[in-house]
């Protein structure tokens, strides 16, 4: 049988990054809504910061369950299931009337339908099918979960300013429906050997040899130095975004910018990501994920920095936002081709699960810890500090992630290459 001349695994991808594009933005796109939602339910900004961090914590706790469910249903099952569940906590969240509904609704119901529809999911399939272009495969997923931000972001803005932000939630949900579901049902398949392939397109394993691949567990990769070093700089990326996605909107508004501008830094921030991060994954892809990660860390340093300080200028703070795109959205491909390069590419949807967890308590911590400093402040300054100085020791430790002895606590050879 003729080969098709476009490896099927590019249609994967090209299926997940419209679902990451969708969920990411989704999640991303939380900042608009703090000042409307807490004008109509009674809510000062730490009660928000709350809601917000629940959800996180949440998105990230349900990122193990995923692996399960991935390993256990399938892609195509994982992704319906979790789309249906979005689509309704969506439409859900825009009905809610107090500060209890909007803690269930938001809080915990929107964060598993985000969780079964996200990076875990997405990044655990998508490393199964490439080995030698993982770098660039994994790269243009971050890419699209920026361009949700960027387009997300001034379009809630602009929808809550014209319908309200109850309507907007409802017309997210429907769009939503409309994109994700037939993407999972007629484009998503589970590995290249599921279809008669090999990774990167190239020839299948061996029936032998695939049975004879071992899947390392969570557990087995928490006893390695890796595993740590990957989740303790991802968690200073979580705490970091979620700074943005949860509090910048608002804190440029603080600063004298209007509601549209301040969401249109943000989708600009988004939008120069794409090219910069794909130019980071072919990078990986030849000189090492290390120093690429270690770079990104270190170069959101001064975008945050710019953020902060420049008040009531926007030429600027557009100049900081086109320039602060490469950083945004590499640590989470980064951080997937390397736990797919440590424990295998059959291995990354549980590990990652876990990872992804450390990742958004950094996120939870950051959006509650930003809006009770805000309240005890009357500033987001401290917030930013600590976000600044993690990500100066984040840099530092992905130059060094598993160089060594993989064993924490023994000598012993991992459990897989």
């Amino acid at each position: 049988m003729r080969r098709p001349t476009v490896f099927y695994g590019w249609w994967v991808v090209a299926a997940f990054s419209v679902m990451t594009l969708t969920s990411t933005g989704v999640r991303h796109a939380v900042g608009p809504f703090l000042k409307p939602i807490s004008a109509d339910l009674g809510l000062d900004r730490a009660t928000f910061s709350i809601v917000i961090a629940v959800s996180l914590f949440l998105y990230g706790l349900f990122g193990p369950l995923t692996g399960v469910v991935l390993d256990r249903f399938g892609a195509r099952v994982t992704a319906c299931a979790g789309t249906l569940l979005l689509v309704a906590s969506l439409i859900l969240t825009g009905l809610v009337r107090n500060f209890w509904e909007f803690f269930i609704v938001y809080g915990v119901l929107l964060s598993l339908g985000l969780a079964l529809t996200g990076p875990v999911l997405a990044s655990g399939v998508v490393a199964r099918w490439f080995s030698q272009r993982r770098g660039t495969a994994l790269s243009l997923l971050a890419s699209a979960s920026m361009t949700g931000m960027s387009l997300l972001v001034p379009m809630v803005t602009y929808l809550i300013l014209k319908v309200g932000w109850r309507t907007t939630y409802m017309l997210i949900g429907v769009g939503v429906l409309a994109f994700m579901l037939p993407i999972s049902l007629w484009v998503i398949r589970e590995s290249p050997e599921a279809m008669g392939l090999g990774a990167d397109g190239g020839a299948p394993e061996p029936a032998a040899a695939m049975a004879a691949r071992q899947r390392v567990t969570a557990m087995d990769a928490m006893q390695t130095l890796a595993f740590w070093q990957l989740a303790g700089s991802f968690f200073t990326c979580g705490f970091s975004m979620s700074l943005l996605s949860s509090h910048g909107v608002p804190m440029l508004t603080d600063h004298g910018y209007t509601p549209m501008f301040a969401s249109w830094a943000i989708g600009v921030l988004g939008a120069s990501s794409i090219g910069g991060t794909m130019l980071l994954g072919m990078l990986s892809d030849r000189l090492g994920r290390r120093p690429v990660l270690a770079s990104i860390y270190a170069g959101r340093i001064l975008i945050f920095s710019g953020f902060f300080l420049i008040r009531d200028n926007p030429a600027a703070m557009l100049i900081v936002a086109v320039l602060g795109g490469v950083t945004m959205s590499g640590t989470g491909s980064m951080t997937s081709a390397l736990t797919a390069d440590i424990w295998g590419r059959f291995s990354v949807s549980r590990v990652l699960g876990v990872i992804f967890l450390v990742h958004q308590t950094g996120s939870a911590i950051g959006s509650y810890l930003a809006g009770s400093l805000f309240e005890a402040t009357g500033g987001y300054g401290a917030a930013f500090v600590l976000a600044c100085v993690f990500l100066f020791g984040a840099s530092i430790v992905a130059l060094r992630v598993d160089t060594g002895s993989r064993r924490v606590w023994s000598a012993a050879p991992a459990a897989a290459n």
